[in-house]
Parts: structure tokens; sequence; C-alpha cells
């Protein structure tokens, strides 16, 4: 299923049209209305008491506003960027619900740059092939001026198994490209899920995503699994979808 996207302007902020930084606090307020649309389409399909993992959690708009609709919820939280991990946690201060991590989840562990946006807090990514994207199809700026911070990166099937964590009931990852190694590093945990979580995730099309043959792989993995098929032939460039397990 693809989610309505508010054209994606919410969270892109007219991406490739310079790099003047962006205030935090006016991003925010314009990000929380994207979040509500995605939310919106996936609530009948989350029970009351749930645990959610948010990969790529930013500063927590997501986590808030579904803790604000099911306040019984229990989250993992991955971000690991320093500015806005701090955010985060300031925002959850207190919080028993909300466990928050301050590293990057992959298909394997190690350390990675990450590169940051000035004029994009939410288009952070450890892609680099798509922060300094020179064709036709790209949406960086030209020499775009990015920060860049090195962040650790670790599994999530070795997280959950360390902790214990043998369930989640929904995953969302928002990680502007490397969705499908976040996903790659989750895949024997979703196996030994009972019922399967449901999966709302970042993806990029075929004609943008520079490794779209490598995500597919990931995609027809989770329909081996059991989720619903998607028709994905109409994305856009950038599209939040959302994968249903069979039956659910």
């Amino acid at each position: 299923m693809r989610i309505p996207l508010l054209d994606k302007l919410l969270r892109r902020l007219d991406r490739g049209r310079g790099s003047t930084s962006v205030d935090l606090a006016e991003w925010e307020e314009t990000h929380r209305k994207r979040i509500q649309g995605d939310l919106a389409e996936i609530w009948r399909h989350l029970p009351e008491e749930l645990v959610f993992v948010d990969v790529g959690a930013n500063v927590g708009l997501f986590a808030e506003a579904l803790l604000r609709e099911r306040p019984r919820a229990r989250g993992y939280l991955f971000e690991p960027v320093q500015d806005l991990h701090s955010r985060c946690a300031e925002r959850f201060a207190g919080d028993e619900r909300i466990t928050l991590e301050k590293f990057a989840l992959a298909h394997e562990p190690g350390e990675a740059t990450i590169y940051k946006a000035r004029y994009n807090p939410g288009g952070n990514s450890l892609v680099h092939e798509l922060m300094y994207d020179k064709r036709e199809v790209s949406e960086v700026v030209e020499n775009p001026d990015h920060q860049h911070e090195v962040v650790r990166l670790e599994v999530f099937d070795e997280y959950a198994r360390a902790r214990g964590l043998e369930q989640a009931d929904f995953v969302k990852t928002d990680t502007e490209g490397f969705d499908y190694r976040v996903l790659q590093g989750m895949m024997a945990f979703f196996e030994g899920c009972d019922p399967k979580p449901v999966i709302l995730s970042e993806l990029m099309s075929e004609a943008y995503h520079p490794f779209w043959e490598d995500q597919q792989a990931v995609v027809e993995r989770l329909y081996a699994m059991g989720y619903q098929e998607v028709d994905m032939s109409g994305m856009k460039k950038v599209d939040d979808i959302l994968f249903v397990p069979e039956g659910r």
C-alpha cells in the first residue's frame, strides 16, 4: 500500500532549492502535518497496546504522535545524529515507554559517515551516492553544502536478541535511501515474529535509487515471508510504502 504523502514537500522542504540552514523548530511544525497523514492510514492496523520500532527517529515527532493515540504503546527509537538524538532525548525524558538508542541500524555492524543536509533536518543519509547525486533525477542541490558525522552501526537482529525482544507490532524506517539495509538487518527478527509486524518504510523508485536492485531484493524477501504484495510501479522518487502481513 502506498501512503498519501502531502507531496513529500513537508519532508523535503524544497530540497533542491538551496543549501541555507533551516530552523529546526520551524521544520518540526511543518513535519508534524506529514506525520499525521501517514498515521491516518495506519491506525486500523495497530492494536491499542503495541511494541513499535522507529528507525531514523529524528527528533521523535513520529513516536510522539503515535503515543498520543496509543498511550499504552512501547517504543524502541534509533537516531544516530547527535543534535537530533539530543532533542529526541529531551522530548522523551522520563518517559519509561521509550528506549532511545544513539546509533544507526544496518545490515552489518561498524562505523559509517552520515551526511547532513543543512537545508533539511530530515534529509540525513548514509548513502553517499544520493547526497552527492549529479543525475538529472537527483533531488539534491548542485555542489551541496553537507555537514557530516561518523556514526555507529548496529544490526537490529543482534540488538533484539541481546535484549530478549521477540515481538514488534509496527516498524517504521525513514533513513533516506538506507532503508533496504536497515530492513536487511531485521529479517531474522521478522521471521521470528508471530504475527509479523506492519512495516512502514521510505523507499525509492527504480529510476531514482542507485541501489534499487538491492532494495527490491529486500522487498521480495518480505513478500516471501508472507507480506501482501504492493504495486510500486507508480512510485514517486521517494515514497512511504506500507507492508501489511497477509491476514492482517
